[in-house]
């Protein structure tokens, strides 16, 4: 008898499973389609299947597989009783014109009715919502959600990632909210879905799919943990067929072929286009300046703290922009809030941190003072570790916070651990400090030498570095098993990214022991160089002789372009022989990118925004570069086969380089305005991390260097630089040092990546964590280390906002203009017209912090003072790029040295001496 009942409950199930795959098969079935000159778009019994646009060429559908576009959720109570959800199980699809689909979900004895309204109108399909009481009693609304699924980055196949899948961005900021979707590839055409008028957004979830929020007091209220930065209301609707007894809400879903006809869709669509300078995260001593251009009636700005906030409209240009001037007294988040038409608002977000300057010093100085283990009587000795803000210690192996086995190399090693001493030893190259730089060779001597890193002397494979979770248990066989069953047999130093961190670590002390030479006591320069170079020759020699996984040639690694200066250096110094085979790897990496690899924008994911650093600097590095044809350059071990290039040019590196660019672009927040998302590397539910300086690099000096219009790419890879400095805690004694994390233990501390749900899952372990940045730093270094390749104070003539100024509060006064370098670094000064371009850079020394650099809107002579780090007489370098042909004449202290003809982006290269007490340069154009 058991067993009979067993069968009947196996027919059961098979006959709900043969009834629910019916009713799959149903849902999926097209009932019609909206065909036009824009867009494709099929309809099955419950909504929008497949979506996509006329000009894709790939014909790529936004909706994920098996989902709809446009479904909407719902949670109402009546009087104090529970929170139902909406009746779905009776959906009635309706055609009722060949241009508009109507779907129904209700039935009699249902309280609330929904109908969602699909309509082509012009290049677009408007959604309209509307929700309707039904009985003879109140109903209160506590969510009213639409989701959005869709066709997000999965998979290893490049062609369908990069061709199929599209990676989301967001502006969740009230009535003038905004969602728009781009190919990982950054090819056009891009989607985007706008709220109507007296539509808003106010909320978002990501699980289990994203949601966009009309509505969010209930799921937001339930939400204790975290904060909101706007209210989460609730809808009151009364009895049926009484007046407020329904709502209704509109979206539009167009595409749109380029990011400047999305602006242009915005603003045609009652939107607001938006721009900022230089960014949205704002340093102190800075003003900011943003651009709304829009057709809406703009009735007042209100700002979040009035009395610590200055904000004045300063312009109105045809058609509609509004150019409006902010600065804020107050550390930490200040919203703005555009009231417009009478009822409407949309949220603009900034942070205002301390001065760039400050950030640094404290982070340089909080790294050593607090994040360094030093006991001489652990294997960790030496150890820069991660910082706990949330508990305000130091972690680190005996004091895991749950970072166990495999998970322990967030304490100790991989790009957490590995990025924090380059960073210490970048910034020292510029501003020195003796317990800094000690705090360094100490990192070196106890705990890379002969620990983390093979030694010269150990055979075989010296210079190899060791991998997760940590050198000692990568040394030990033992240890070892007890996290992993596979490659015992192999030595663990594969991990092709570890070798670039050490690489540029010992690169910078060698600058440093090259300008301050009593500073260092372990090695001298030629000690650093040695090790540089043998760090870097093991990178392009283990990890794919060992596991050939790690393709080496084929992944962007972070902070690899530092190989370019080392190699400049191992010529300077005699090296002639290691230069050249060094600058053979690198070529082999240049080439693979641009000739081998439809999609090389990948790493050890699927899409990684780790590689946009290194694509650009490749890019570069062939657009300004003759390399030579090859046959068989090398053989890879994986898919067995050689690669040549029996034509090379360098054009087509500088087209690889626009490619790159769009793919940057594309994982990037460029048309969203707010300071987690602009210039960052935006995603789902946060951003901020490392990556939005690194690939935020490419962005900036493609403006500087070759952009034929470099205004967006000025705009956008400033607030790039600016943008993840929102993660660090600091502040002063009576902001309690710091907004996030607040207390003295933790002013100078650092978030590793930021989350902009209310409280989140975050991928590290799977923890959640409340808005804001994560209370550990991890990988944030790796951005902080490509502030000193960043930096810079530019002058440009912006189409929209006029003369305005980047990393610096520019005085004008008639034909002169006049600027106090305020980038933090203080070694790049640019000027960038529609006439000319000039960039000037510094080897070492800084600007004056407190002399201006003086020029005129011609660039005709450039005045600036240059301080001398070291007190000491010391030659440096002065590199020029610029508009091809312009002829400089360089002055120091009066006397001129040279003449100098800009070359375009190619470094023309003057050494000249700085006394003791600085130097006056003078820059003269001579045409």
């Amino acid at each position: 008898m058991l067993q009979l009942n067993i069968s009947i409950v196996r027919l059961f199930a098979f006959i709900a499973t043969l009834v629910v795959t019916t009713e799959t098969i149903a849902q999926t079935k097209k009932i019609t389609s909206f065909r036009s000159a824009d867009f494709i778009a099929d309809f099955n019994s419950k909504g929008i299947s497949r979506f996509s646009s006329v000009t894709d060429k790939y014909q790529a559908n936004i909706v994920e597989k098996n989902n709809i576009l446009g479904d909407v959720n719902l949670k109402y109570s009546v009087g104090d009783g529970d929170w139902l959800g909406l009746y779905k199980d009776s959906t009635k699809a309706e055609i009722t014109s060949p241009d508009k689909v109507v779907y129904t979900d209700y039935k009699k004895g249902v309280v609330m009715k929904l109908e969602r309204t699909f309509e082509r109108v012009g290049k677009a399909i408007d959604l309209t919502i509307k929700i309707q009481t039904m009985m003879n009693f109140p109903v209160t609304v506590g969510d009213l959600s639409i989701t959005l699924p869709w066709a997000r980055p999965v998979g290893e196949e490049p062609n369908h990632t990069f061709e199929q899948t599209f990676i989301k961005h967001q502006y969740i900021a009230g009535n003038g909210s905004f969602i728009y979707f781009t190919r990982p590839s950054g090819e056009p055409p891009y989607l985007i879905v706008m709220t109507k008028p007296e539509t808003k957004l106010e909320y978002f979830e990501t699980t289990p799919k994203f949601s966009a929020f009309i509505h969010s007091g209930l799921s937001a209220g339930k939400e204790k943990r975290g904060t909101w930065r706007m209210p989460n209301t609730m809808l009151h609707l009364a009895a049926a067929g009484e007046k407020g007894s329904s709502a209704e809400y509109g979206f539009r879903f167009e595409w749109a072929n380029s990011y400047d006809e999305m602006r242009k869709v915005l603003y045609d669509n009652g939107l607001f286009d938006i721009r900022v300078v230089p960014g949205m995260t704002l340093p102190q001593g800075l003003t900011a300046k943003f651009s709304l251009h829009t057709k809406n009636k703009i009735d007042s700005i209100t700002a979040e703290y009035p009395d610590q906030t200055n904000i004045r409209l300063v312009e109105k240009k045809e058609p509609d922009y509004f150019i409006y001037e902010v600065d804020f007294k107050r550390l930490g988040e200040n919203i703005l809030t555009i009231n417009y038409n009478g009822k409407e608002k949309s949220i603009l977000e900034f942070f205002s941190t301390e001065p760039v300057a400050t950030l640094i010093q404290k982070r340089s100085a909080f790294l050593t003072k607090s994040q360094q283990h030093r006991d001489s009587t652990k294997w960790y000795n030496g150890l820069y570790s991660v910082w706990d803000m949330k508990n305000k210690v130091l972690r680190g192996p005996d004091n895991t916070d749950g970072f166990d086995y495999w998970w322990g190399y967030v304490l100790t090693c991989d790009d957490i651990g590995l990025s924090k001493a380059p960073f210490i030893a970048s910034k020292n190259v510029y501003a020195p400090d003796n317990d800094e730089i000690k705090s360094v060779e100490y990192y070196i001597k106890n705990f890379v030498w002969g620990g983390l890193q093979r030694t010269d002397k150990e055979l075989p494979n010296p210079y190899g570095i060791y991998g997760v979770p940590n050198w000692r248990e990568a040394r030990d066989p033992f240890l070892r098993a007890r996290s992993s069953n596979n490659n015992m047999d192999k030595m663990k130093i594969w991990r092709s990214y570890d070798y670039p961190h050490i690489t540029m670590m010992y690169y910078h002390m060698f600058q440093i022991a090259e300008y301050y030479p009593d500073k260092v006591k372990y090695l001298d320069a030629k000690g650093y160089l040695e090790r540089a170079y043998q760090t870097a020759k093991a990178y392009f020699t283990y990890p794919y002789q060992i596991l050939s996984w790690y393709d080496t040639y084929k992944w962007g690694c972070y902070n690899e372009l530092v190989l370019l200066p080392l190699i400049g250096d191992l010529e300077r110094y005699g090296r002639k022989a290691d230069a050249d085979w060094l600058r053979s790897e690198w070529e082999k990496k240049v080439k693979y990118f641009v000739y081998d690899d439809k999609y090389p924008f990948r790493s050890e994911y699927s899409i990684d925004r780790t590689a946009f650093e290194s694509s650009y600097a490749f890019a570069k590095y062939g657009t300004m570069h003759e390399m030579k044809p090859d046959k068989n350059l090398w053989y890879d071990v994986n898919l067995k086969k050689w690669y040549s290039h029996p034509i090379v040019k360098q054009q087509d590196s500088r087209l690889f380089m626009d490619r790159q660019n769009l793919a940057g672009l594309a994982v990037r927040g460029w048309v969203n305005p707010a300071y987690y998302s602009l210039g960052s590397d935006d995603s789902d539910g946060g951003g901020l991390s490392y990556m939005a300086r690194m690939g935020g690099w490419s962005i900036l000096d493609y403006g500087l260097q070759f952009a034929e219009k470099p205004y967006d790419w000025l705009q956008l890879g400033y607030a790039s630089y600016l943008s993840s400095f929102a993660l660090m805690n600091t502040g002063t004694a009576e902001t309690n040092y710091g907004f996030w994390f607040p207390g003295k233990d933790n002013d100078g501390a650092t978030g590793w990546a930021f989350n902009a749900q209310k409280h989140g899952r975050i991928w590290l372990q799977d923890r959640n964590t409340p808005r804001g940045p994560w209370n550990y730093d991890g990988e944030a270094d790796l951005g902080l280390g490509a502030i000193t390749r960043m930096a810079s104070t530019i002058i440009t003539n912006d189409p929209i906002f006029g003369w305005i100024a980047y990393g610096g509060e520019l005085q004008v006064n008639n034909n002169t203009l006049k600027i106090i370098p305020a980038d933090g670094v203080g070694i790049r000064f640019g000027m960038v017209t529609s006439r000319f371009r000039v960039l000037v850079e510094l080897s070492r020394d800084r600007f004056s912090t407190t002399t201006p650099v003086v020029t005129d809107k011609k660039g005709s002579s450039i005045l600036f003072t240059v301080t001398n780090e070291t007190g000491k007489v010391h030659n440096t370098k002065l590199k020029l790029t610029g508009t091809p042909g312009i002829v400089y004449t360089l002055k120091v202290n009066g006397k001129k040295i040279n003449n100098t003809k800009l070359n375009g982006a190619s470094e023309v290269v003057t050494e000249f001496a700085i006394p003791p007490g600085g130097g006056r340069i003078e820059l003269l154009k001579m045409n």
